[in-house]
């Protein structure tokens, strides 16, 4: 079994462990709305938002990064079809130069 699938399984038990626990419903107040749900669905719609929060926050950086990655394939790209020769110059040409 692939280690993601496991961790998977084990965090959708806790999760449900969870659920089970914190099963007392709750009001919550938020600009004049409010809305009555559980108090293990509420924590887990924050936690979601959170990591969506996050996710949305770095994207930009990724974003970037990745445009970076493909400028530098690129260059390497034309310097690797481009022969240049980093060797001295031959003995003879060095003398004529004095």
């Amino acid at each position: 079994m692939p280690f993601f699938l496991i961790v998977a399984i084990i965090l959708a038990i806790l999760t449900a462990l969870f659920a089970l626990q914190n099963s007392a419903v709750i009001t919550v107040s938020f600009l004049g709305w409010e809305w009555n749900a559980s108090l293990a669905l509420i924590l887990i719609l924050t936690l979601g938002v959170g990591i969506l929060i996050g996710y949305l926050a770095g994207l930009p950086s990724s974003l970037k990064k990745g445009s970076q990655l493909r400028q530098v394939k690129r260059d390497l790209g034309v310097l690797e079809d481009t022969e240049v020769s980093l060797s001295p110059p031959p003995e003879e040409d060095r003398e004529s130069e004095t």
